[in-house]
C-alpha cells in the first residue's frame, strides 16, 4: 500500500475533486463510486526541470581551486501546462506547428475477430488507448494529431468510453455506429449535441465514401477512412486554433525511481492476451498479442506500414468498471457493454525505458477533464518524446513482478446477468448483416 504520505495526498486530491465537483455543472456521466485501489508508489521523481547548480572546482596540490564546473544544460522538460508551438502535447516531439493547429481524430479500431488483423494505421497514432469492449474482447480508439495516414482501420462501433476520450482531446470521433443505448448516451454529452454533431463521423450520422469507405458491402469489418477524407469533409466546421491539450509532460532522460522492466504481460481476459516486449537498441515496447485461440502471442503489425507496431510509452489505468445495461453484442446470449469510468483518479503503471513507474491517473474538475500521470508525491510523471499506449483495466486487476517481467491480469465484469433480452435493434452495422446508409450526408 502506499506510505502515509501519499495516503494523504490522494485522500487530499479525492476530496478536492469532489469539492470542484460540487461546484461545477454535473457531467453527463453516472458518478463514480467512492472506491479507488491505490498500490505501492515508487521513489517519487525529481522536480520537472531543475538545472544543476555549478560547483567549485577539484583543489591541486598547493591549495589551488580549479576552475568551477560549468553547469550542466538541462534537458528540455514540455509540458504539462504549454508548450512551445512547435512541441505536440500528445507525444512531446517536435512537429510542424501546421500539423498541431488541426482538430485532433479519433478513430474506433477493431481489435476482433482475429480476421480484421493486422489493422491499418495503428502505428501512425500519437496515442491509443486499448479497453474491453465486451464479452472479454478489446476494442481500440486510436488518437491522431502529428500524423496523416492513409488508411485506418477497420473501424467499429462506439462505446462508452468514447464519450470521455474524445472530448478530453478536443477529437472528432470516426466511428461505423453505435448501439441504440450507446448512441443515446452520446447525445447526452454537449461534445456532440445538437450543432456539434458534426464532430461525430458515422455511418449513422450519413457519413457516406469519403471519408468511410466499405471495401465489402457485406461485411462488417471492411470499413475504412484516412485523415486527409476526414479534414476535408469536416473542415467547414471545424476549427483552425489549436485544442487544449495540456496534462502530460515529456524529456528524454529517464527520471529517477523507477524499476527495471523489460516485458509487461497485460491480461484482459482469458481470449485477449498482450505483450509490451522492450527493445533497448531501439528505446521502445514492441507490441505482441495472440494470434488465435490457442494464445500465442506473435508480434502486431500494422498493414498500412507492414512494421512491427512500437510505443515510447506504455501506461496502464486501473479504472472502475460497471455494466451499462446496452446490449453490445447479440450472440452467445448477448452481452451488454460496459461504462469505464475514466474520471476521478485511480491507480497508474507508466512504463518508459524499460523502466516501470508507479502513481496514479487524476481526471476531474481541477485538471479541467484532462488527465495527468502523477507520482506519489503528486508531481507529474513524464513521459518519454513518442508515442503512448493506454491499456485500460479494471480496479480489481491484479499486478505483480517476477524478475524483469510486469503481470497484470484483469478480472471481466458480469455482463451477461441482467442484459436485457432480447437485444434492442442497432441503426447500422450488427452480426447479422450490414445496413447502408440511404440519406446524403449533411456537412
Amino acid at each position: 500500500m502506499l506510505g502515509s504520505v501519499v495516503w494523504r495526498w490522494l485522500g487530499g486530491l479525492l476530496l478536492a475533486g469532489m469539492t470542484l465537483a460540487a461546484c461545477a455543472p454535473p457531467p453527463s456521466r453516472t458518478p463514480a463510486p467512492v472506491v479507488v485501489t491505490v498500490y505501492r508508489a515508487g521513489t517519487p521523481t525529481p522536480p520537472l526541470g531543475a538545472a544543476t547548480t555549478p560547483t567549485q572546482g577539484p583543489v591541486a596540490p598547493g591549495g589551488t581551486p580549479q576552475p568551477a564546473t560549468a553547469p550542466a544544460t538541462p534537458a528540455p522538460v514540455y509540458g504539462p501546462d504549454s508548450f512551445p508551438e512547435n512541441v505536440n502535447p500528445l507525444t512531446g516531439e517536435v512537429s510542424d506547428p501546421a500539423s498541431l493547429d488541426r482538430t485532433p481524430i479519433a478513430v474506433k479500431i477493431s481489435n476482433f475477430p482475429y480476421s480484421v488483423r493486422p489493422q491499418s494505421g495503428l502505428s501512425l497514432a500519437d496515442v491509443v488507448f486499448e479497453h474491453l469492449a465486451e464479452a472479454g474482447l478489446t476494442r481500440f480508439t486510436a488518437v491522431y494529431l502529428q500524423n496523416d495516414a492513409a488508411k485506418i482501420g477497420s473501424i467499429r462501433s462506439a462505446r462508452y468510453i468514447d464519450t470521455e476520450i474524445a472530448p478530453m482531446f478536443g477529437a472528432l470521433l470516426v466511428t461505423s455506429g453505435s448501439s441504440l443505448g450507446t448512441m443515446e448516451h452520446m447525445r447526452l454529452n454537449p461534445w456532440f449535441l445538437g450543432e456539434n454533431v458534426w464532430r461525430l463521423v458515422s455511418e449513422e450520422t450519413h457519413s457516406v465514401c469519403p471519408p468511410l469507405c466499405r471495401e465489402t458491402p457485406d461485411d462488417a469489418n471492411t470499413l475504412f477512412t484516412n485523415t486527409t477524407a476526414l479534414r476535408d469533409a469536416t473542415a467547414a466546421h471545424s476549427s483552425r486554433t489549436r485544442a487544449d491539450l495540456s496534462g502530460w509532460a515529456f524529456t528524454p532522460p529517464v527520471p529517477a525511481g523507477g524499476v527495471p522492466v523489460s516485458e509487461v504481460v497485460l491480461n484482459y481476459s482469458s481470449a485477449a492476451h498482450v505483450a509490451w516486449r522492450y527493445n533497448p537498441a531501439g528505446g521502445a515496447y514492441t507490441r505482441w498479442q495472440e494470434n488465435d485461440a490457442s494464445g500465442e502471442l506473435m508480434a502486431h503489425l500494422d498493414a498500412l506500414t507492414n512494421m512491427p507496431i512500437t510505443a515510447a510509452n506504455v501506461a496502464v489505468l486501473f479504472v472502475n468498471h460497471q455494466n451499462n445495461f446496452v446490449p453490445e453484442d447479440f450472440r452467445d446470449g448477448g452481452n451488454c457493454g460496459m461504462e469505464i469510468q475514466l474520471w476521478t483518479a485511480g491507480p497508474a503503471k507508466v512504463f518508459r525505458d524499460g523502466q516501470l513507474f508507479e502513481g496514479v491517473w487524476q481526471r476531474d474538475p481541477s485538471t479541467s477533464w484532462k488527465m495527468r500521470l502523477l507520482d506519489g508525491a503528486g508531481s507529474v510523471i513524464p513521459l518519454k518524446p513518442g508515442s503512448t499506449w493506454f491499456g485500460v483495466v479494471g480496479l480489481t486487476a491484479t499486478a505483480s513482478l517476477d524478475g524483469s517481467t510486469y503481470t497484470i491480469t484483469n478480472k471481466v465484469l458480469d455482463t451477461k446477468t441482467g442484459c436485457p433480452v432480447p437485444a434492442t435493434e442497432t441503426p447500422t452495422v450488427t452480426p447479422e448483416g450490414y445496413v447502408a446508409p440511404t440519406e446524403t450526408p449533411v456537412p
